[in-house]
């Protein structure tokens, strides 16, 4: 009888795996019809998967990471004369058992006429970014503003521009995603906002007025920039 308990564990494990596989798979059918019945009902298009989203969106520093890009369960629309996407955004960094996998919700909102400098915004972790701040790590603060300082981290490739583009209007706007997981960039025609993990589908309501939120403080910040 003992020599069949290596067989009855390998059998175990290959059940295993496929009880798991076989549950990502029902999750992940069941994600994407939940995302197609509300899409509808927010004004937009569902696609099952688009290829070019990164191509598209090259000038923007989420879509330069890692490889193995894929943007699944994509909504398309317009909301308030702009261009609004939703998708779930997954990427890979590394390879073999140094990869590392990303996946995020992502709201994409991209308006011809805004000229917008780089910048990039998430919340502070006090001792990394301190750490962070030794080695050269960028972090813009004003003087002025403790309380954003001290809340986030703020970068852009010119500091000037950021810091001109951060004025105390648009910094008070930011306010209410302090001590969350947001994380906001920005460049040129386009404005990114996710939360760095994959939202219910009941969520990304609550994601699409966050990145409406960011556009129009913006909007009216980079109607004089």
């Amino acid at each position: 009888m003992e020599e069949f308990i290596p067989f009855v564990m390998i059998g175990g494990f290959i059940l295993f795996f496929i009880a798991i596989f076989a549950y990502s798979h029902y999750a992940a059918k069941k994600r994407a019809e939940a995302i197609r019945a509300i899409a509808p009902r927010m004004g937009f298009t569902y696609i099952d998967k688009v290829e070019n989203l990164k191509d598209e969106y090259s000038h923007l520093n989420l879509f330069s990471r890692g490889h193995s890009h894929r943007a699944i369960n994509f909504l398309h629309g317009e909301k308030n004369d702009v261009q609004v996407n939703i998708t779930d955004y997954h990427f890979t960094t590394g390879s073999g058992k140094n990869a590392t996998h990303y996946a995020q919700t992502i709201c994409i909102i991209r308006n011809p006429a805004f000229n917008l400098p780089n910048f990039f915004v998430r919340r502070e972790n006090k001792f990394f970014d301190y750490l962070g701040k030794i080695f050269g790590g960028q972090d813009i603060n004003f003087n002025e503003d403790e309380k954003f300082s001290s809340a986030f981290v703020l970068q852009g490739k010119s500091e000037a521009d950021t810091r001109n583009l951060f004025n105390s209007r648009v910094r008070d706007s930011f306010a209410k995603f302090a001590g969350s997981n947001a994380q906001i960039e920005g460049q040129g025609d386009s404005v990114i906002v996710h939360k760095g993990v994959i939202l219910q589908p009941e969520e990304i309501s609550g994601l699409l007025r966050d990145a409406f939120d960011v556009y129009n403080a913006l909007k009216a910040r980079d109607t004089d920039y």
